[in-house]
């Protein structure tokens, strides 16, 4: 490969990851799709990938498995199925401290069954119309549907966009992935529910001005029920070793043809622009590949972690905490990739790269889509979820939980 072509593929790729990390630079309008699809174009047309190499670059497991929920989640959100079981389980709430158990656990669980882009979604504009008549902040309960958001989709490789990528390429069943992340998972919940107590128990002592209630919810439950079948079936395949993405496509089809009705709505629900910058990133880290750059920087980064252990765990988790929270949490993935496979591609790294991508996501209110999500429904309905009112949760829970994470994870 000529020289300049391979130090335009560089280029290329170099300014198409400062485009997805720097969202608000002047004169810019790029959200991260877009800025990826530039980069994957350019890589084609100026970086003279060859565009048959391109397509073979976009690992199509990995989109079958995110569509594939994408639908499922799509037909429960139409039939409001989500919104009807956060508010069975919110309204039972005596006390504020009640209160914020029972977000942190709607939100974990959800978030760990389901994409936790889509639960916050859904759950942020109905927990502020529980909130309103209360006489409470909503501040402490935007943080912990955000925090508990995240910590909650560790917990399996259909919780957030990286499980499903690392879950793919490191060859997990759903099972074992989740019998290896349930210890991490679970005490990160706890440790979400501990760190928002700690930093807003005076708020939190305070009673409630009156009985905690939502605005009705009217549920669509023949579409819930099948809906909830389909996902059921498709949570037995996963259980019993069947393929990640074949079962999950499938069940896409299977809710499409069971729902008897115009898909359309279901349809505009799914995040397309994931997919998309998905697609465009693949493509991305194939024309970087191809320059042969990656893999000598990363047989060399690889030392750091081959030993293994605790050092290397550590190594690989303050890597992915940085690149989570500058790149985004699938680019970050995507680019350790190389390093992890040439350390041997041992199972526990994987796990520690998917934990710690997750968890980094707690540390600031941009580390993660689920924390923008929250703020942004937050910001329509007249409520401000700040940088720093996030930051002082954030930053020592994503520290704790990664922690955590490490100990349990590091063979």
């Amino acid at each position: 490969m000529p020289p300049a072509t391979i130090w335009a593929r560089v280029a290329i790729f170099a300014v198409a990851y400062a485009l997805i990390s720097f969202q608000r630079l002047p004169g810019l309008r790029l959200n991260r799709p877009a800025a990826s699809l530039l980069g994957a174009a350019a890589m084609v047309t100026i970086g003279r990938l060859p565009l048959a190499e391109a397509y073979a670059a976009i690992d199509m497991d990995v989109i079958a498995f995110l569509l594939g929920i994408m639908l499922v989640a799509g037909y429960l959100e139409e039939a409001r199925f989500f919104e009807w079981v956060a508010e069975r389980i919110v309204e039972r709430a005596t006390s504020p401290v009640w209160l914020l158990a029972a977000v942190v656990a709607t939100a974990g669980v959800l978030s760990a069954l389901f994409v936790n882009d889509t639960i916050c979604l859904v759950l942020t504009p109905l927990l502020l119309d529980v909130l309103r008549p209360l006489g409470v902040r909503p501040a402490p309960y935007l943080v912990a549907l955000a925090a508990a958001s995240n910590a909650g989709s560790v917990l399996t490789v259909t919780g957030n966009p990286q499980n499903m990528l690392v879950g793919i390429r490191a060859g997990f069943t759903f099972g074992a992935f989740l019998g290896a992340m349930a210890p991490v998972g679970v005490v990160a919940l706890l440790l979400t529910f501990g760190v928002v107590w700690l930093v807003y128990r005076a708020e939190l002592s305070r009673p409630l001005a009156r009985a905690v209630s939502g605005p009705p919810v009217a549920v669509d439950w023949p579409l819930a029920a099948r809906a909830v079948a389909v996902f059921g079936l498709a949570l037995v395949g996963w259980l019993a070793g069947l393929s990640l993405p074949l079962v999950a496509i499938t069940a896409g089809a299977l809710v499409v043809a069971a729902a008897w009705r115009d898909p359309a709505p279901a349809l505009a629900r799914v995040e397309w622009p994931l997919l998309l910058f998905f697609a465009a990133l693949f493509v991305l880290m194939r024309g970087l590949e191809s320059t042969g750059l990656v893999e000598g920087v990363a047989r060399d980064a690889a030392s750091a972690i081959a030993a293994g252990g605790l050092p290397g765990a550590a190594a690989l988790s303050g890597v992915m905490l940085v690149l989570s929270n500058l790149v985004s949490n699938v680019p970050a993935v995507l680019l350790v990739t190389p390093v992890v496979q040439a350390a041997g591609g041992a199972r526990s790294a994987w796990l520690v790269v998917a934990m710690s991508a997750t968890l980094a996501g707690n540390l600031i209110l941009i580390g993660s889509m689920a924390n923008l999500i929250v703020a942004e429904r937050a910001a329509t309905r007249g409520v401000r979820l700040g940088f720093g009112e996030y930051a002082r949760v954030g930053i020592p829970l994503a520290l704790l939980s990664i922690l955590w994470g490490i100990v349990v994870l590091a063979d």
